[in-house]
């Protein structure tokens, strides 16, 4: 499905490059439980999706003609639920037109003051960008250090990670290091 999402989301960008205006007008659909419910579901009709979205009064679609057909189409399609997976990958090019990346960062602590900014410098260098976007998680079962992705890399810093490697080389009856 994220092959489907991403040709969604490059097929919107072409014509529409409006992140926000997208982002908002999914949060707005999706904030409503009983509405996001009926235009994900494979009993509503695509006719009568396709009829609630035009009537809806949402401020994100108001003189946007373009989001709200592309809307009418996945709902049309039955591809509805596709689109947080569309937003992200908006995203994602959204950031690539702007020579930016987004990384997850997932610490086993909260990072002390700099951190954050030290390894923001030295990911825009390495890879060239101009701006790192950081999503922060915290994960205690990391046990110290932290794992990155980004651009489809991953870099596993953590103590868990690393005790897993030990695992594997020791299972594997190769000398230690």
């Amino acid at each position: 499905m994220k092959e489907l999402a991403r040709r969604y989301a490059e097929a919107l960008y072409e014509t529409f490059p409006e992140e926000e205006k997208l982002a908002r007008a999914a949060a707005s659909l999706r904030d409503c439980p009983e509405l996001w419910e009926a235009l994900i579901s494979p009993v509503v009709r695509s006719v009568e999706k396709e009829a609630v979205l035009s009537r809806l009064p949402l401020p994100a679609l108001a003189g946007e003609p373009h989001l709200l057909r592309f809307l009418q189409v996945l709902a049309r399609r039955g591809r509805m639920a596709l689109l947080p997976e569309i937003v992200d990958q908006f995203h994602g090019l959204s950031l690539k037109g702007q020579n930016a990346a987004a990384a997850t960062l997932t610490w086993a602590r909260q990072p002390e003051a700099g951190e954050l900014e030290k390894l923001r410098d030295w990911l825009c260098q390495k890879f060239q960008k101009s701006r790192i976007d950081f999503n922060l998680r915290l994960d205690p079962s990391l046990l110290g250090g932290f794992t990155l992705e980004i651009e489809g890399v991953t870099y596993d810093q953590s103590i868990r990670g690393r005790l897993a490697g030990l695992a594997r080389h020791l299972e594997g009856g190769g000398d230690l290091p």
